[in-house]
């Protein structure tokens, strides 16, 4: 049942299969979807304005030959298992790109621990002059801290997609869906 505040996302589909496998594309017709229904949907959702919405239902017209019986039920059902197997992909990603962040990180805090132990080594060289002994002893402290970068990088910045796209999946899981009639 609709609410007020709640957002109708309206697709038109040829096919209920098209709700998960994109369409073959034909440019010469009025009616081409260059997008499966959910990533319309997906679309939809990850605008601005769809924020500030207490809740989503999607409206899916069908040519009247395609609609059967149960098919509503059948198709929750299968947005269901559709969102949860992209829920079970996104936490697998993110469990392995945890790892070799993880990884990342322990290699570069050892770079930076050599790096700063041979930085006041490097500055007593006498065999150079005291400019070079400066751009190398604080070089290796530069590059070290660059290494270091990628695996803090990853743990402030590179999860938050990940994060993003779990709520998508979730809030499609459990909208209302209407099949109706073209």
């Amino acid at each position: 049942m609709a609410r007020e505040g709640d957002a109708e996302i309206i697709i038109h589909l040829d096919n209920i299969h098209d709700l998960f496998v994109r369409p073959i594309e034909d440019p010469f017709s009025r009616k081409v979807n260059f997008l499966s229904g959910v990533e319309m949907i997906r679309r939809e959702l990850t605008a601005p304005l769809w924020r500030r919405k207490a809740r989503a239902r999607t409206t899916i017209f069908l040519p009247e030959a395609s609609i059967e019986p149960d098919l509503i039920r059948k198709t929750r059902e299968a947005m269901r298992r559709y969102c949860q197997f992209k829920l079970e992909q996104n936490r697998y990603a993110m469990v392995t790109l945890r790892r070799q962040a993880l990884v990342a990180l322990l290699l570069g805090i050892l770079f930076l621990v050599v790096g700063a132990s041979l930085s006041p080594y490097l500055e007593r060289i006498t065999i150079w002059p005291p400019y070079l002994n400066t751009i190398f002893s604080d070089g290796f402290v530069i590059a070290f801290w660059v290494i270091l970068w990628r695996p803090v990088d990853f743990f402030l910045f590179d999860l938050w997609p990940f994060w993003r796209e779990d709520r998508l999946y979730k809030r499609v899981m459990a909208m209302e869906i209407n099949i109706l009639p073209e």
